[in-house]
């Protein structure tokens, strides 16, 4: 009872006190401090020690709740010492007893944190770069470097805004709350429901209705929620029953929904944690950010809802069955998209992306008092903003824990060092180097979640990408699309996992039969390097070829995969299809090479569909 009534107060001081920033900003560090160590204080809450046996539970309790009381009184000590801190000049005033106390405690306290938030693997990794901090004379070769004091690393880490309350912790603060809030409520009121309806209607009795319902729900959730977890157990709850009962198993119903809520993480408007930061990153408007992100996220759901096509016709399954047809009348509740109408409307003329976050937010509150079906009690706001703080709790955290990752990699060097040695291997190759960027990004992926993966792939490879003349933001993008994977990458794939536990499967087949499904996403962070009217730069025209040939080179890769076209390919025609891929992929818009890609596409569609079934007998 008493950890219920800490969740409650504190969830309702984190939320008032973001929401009166956006009004009457505090200075920065002000806000970052409190809000990393009330998300501290919000991870303990929400998930308290479960030693079940009778001294030891008590024993739990005392310690969660000293961790509270201690990650709270730190928001105090920070308020008071502000102004201090503000005046603080690195290398020249002196670091305070106080200071080092802070350090060492609150590190204490952010590393427990993030165990309980995301595990040991991304723990795994910041503590390995402390050590690398203090301790870099003891390792070999080129990577050794002098070390830091503990007055020095204290300062670096959490005396400014750097370290745990560096750009990864001001960018929740900024962008993520914002739309996290917005989810949630919009989700609480309704529309995450409708949203599933409508998926359901657009798809329910369409050839392998069931995984596409999985694809279009999550693709329309993912578009306000941004959180790969929070759409798989929403839509998974509903799609993994219904794709078992259509035949498919338990490995493939997970693993379908798992790699079309991973999906949302790239979804604009709304997309992961990693885009914010990203933006923050850049300092690109994050409009930029998702409008960049809109076409190659729709040939990624795009390739997806071809294969689950292919796939439903050549073995018969993913049928939704006639019991289950039965959908809730969607019209009496359409007044609810109003709320993500008006976000998007709100990034398009040109607001920041918080105001269109809170402009659809209080949309979300409205629009439901319209009809008398639609409206909500206060239970439901109230549910909505607890879970609004636990889930930037548990994204905050750990984007705190990297920020570790940041300053050590930079102050140490350690990321420059990178950098030369990725173009030393690459000699000078674009492909190369990219092949390499995409076998790091997913060696990192394996154990971290998909922030920590691109924060560290953005500090490491993207500088060596720039070298290579490849655009800034499609730099970034092309880290963060192979980062993605992490959710479905086992040994830690929370997504694959989450799924797994509603379908009631095998984790790790269903992580890499997901990880399988995913090869779809492999082709288009190329066609983005290649082409950067892909990432809506140029005229309409050219911004409308390059979607068309993403979207046929994306369609052709998954026939080859899935080895089906009106009836089972051989490998000469599957090959045909991965060369016509390539070739739309790897070279500019309307040059010889491409042309020749979409005319032999049409041709061997042609084939397919009216020579082949004549020439060649079933």
């Amino acid at each position: 009872m008493l950890l219920r009534v800490i969740q409650i107060g504190l969830s309702f001081t984190y939320v008032i006190y973001l929401l009166r920033h956006f009004f009457n900003p505090a200075s920065p560090l002000a806000a970052v401090t409190f809000h990393v160590y009330m998300a501290v204080a919000l991870v303990f809450a929400f998930n308290p020690l479960n030693w079940r046996a009778g001294p030891a539970r008590w024993l739990g309790r005392l310690i969660d709740l000293g961790a509270i009381a201690l990650s709270a009184s730190f928001v105090w000590i920070y308020h008071n010492e502000i102004r201090r801190l503000e005046r603080h000049l690195e290398m020249i005033d002196p670091v305070l007893p106080l200071d080092m106390f802070l350090h060492i405690a609150g590190l204490v306290l952010i590393f427990e944190a993030v165990r309980r938030a995301v595990g040991w693997s991304l723990l795994t990794v910041v503590l390995a770069f402390l050590a690398y901090a203090y301790f870099g004379d003891y390792f070999p070769g080129w990577i050794a470097f002098p070390g830091f004091t503990l007055p020095t690393m204290t300062e670096l880490i959490s005396m400014k805004t750097d370290g745990i309350f560096g750009v990864t912790a001001t960018a929740a603060i900024n962008f993520v709350f914002y739309f996290v809030l917005f989810g949630t409520v919009f989700t609480f009121t309704g529309g995450g429901a409708l949203f599933i309806d409508l998926a359901m209607r657009m798809t329910a009795r369409l050839k392998g209705g069931a995984a596409k319902m999985s694809l279009v729900g999550s693709a329309l959730f993912g578009m306000v929620s941004g959180s790969a977890i929070a759409n798989t157990t929403s839509t998974g709850v509903l799609t993994i029953p219904i794709m078992r009962s259509s035949g498919y198993s338990k490995d493939q119903a997970a693993a379908t929904e798992a790699i079309a809520s991973t999906g949302g993480q790239l979804m604009p408007p709304i997309m992961g944690v990693a885009a914010f930061v990203m933006a923050d990153l850049l300092g690109t408007p994050y409009g930029t950010i998702a409008a960049a992100a809109l076409i190659p996220s729709a040939a990624f759901y795009f390739a997806l809802y071809v294969i689950v096509d292919l796939r439903a016709r050549r073995f018969g399954i993913g049928n939704v069955p006639a019991e289950l047809l039965e959908i809730a009348p969607v019209m009496p509740r359409a007044h609810l998209l109003a709320s993500p109408v008006a976000m998007i409307t709100c990034l398009i003329i040109g607001y920041s992306a918080p105001y269109a976050a809170l402009v659809g937010t209080v949309t979300a509150l409205v629009v439901p008092f319209l009809r008398k079906s639609t409206r909500y009690s206060l239970s439901q706001l109230f549910d909505a903003i607890l879970d609004t703080a636990k889930q930037m709790a548990w994204i905050s955290v750990p984007l705190a824990a990297v920020g570790i990752v940041m300053v050590v990699a930079t102050q140490s060097n350690l990321a420059l060092k990178f950098v030369s040695l990725l173009s030393d291997a690459g000699t000078g190759q674009l492909y190369l180097s990219l092949l390499m960027v995409i076998l790091g990004c997913i060696i990192m992926g394996m154990g971290l979640p998909t922030v920590a993966a691109y924060i560290i792939g953005s500090l490491v490879f993207v500088p060596a990408l720039m070298d290579l003349g490849v655009d800034r933001l499609a730099a970034n993008l092309f880290v963060l699309y192979y980062c993605v994977l992490s959710m479905v990458t086992p040994p830690v794939a929370l997504c694959s996992y989450a799924a797994a536990g509603i379908a009631n499967s095998d984790a790790n087949k269903t992580g890499l039969l997901a990880f399988a499904y995913s090869l779809v996403i492999f082709l288009v962070p190329f066609g983005f390097i290649n082409d950067p009217h892909v990432l809506w730069q140029g005229t309409a025209f050219q911004i409308a070829v390059g979607a068309a040939g993403m979207l046929l080179a994306t369609f052709s890769w998954a026939v080859f995969l899935m080895g089906w076209m009106n009836g089972k390919l051989s490998w000469l025609e599957r090959s045909v299809f991965l060369a016509i891929s390539l070739l739309l992929i790897l070279s500019p818009t309307l040059t010889l090479i491409w042309n020749t890609g979409v005319a032999a596409a049409v041709a061997l569609l042609l084939w397919c569909f009216t020579l082949r079934p004549r020439l060649v007998p079933a």
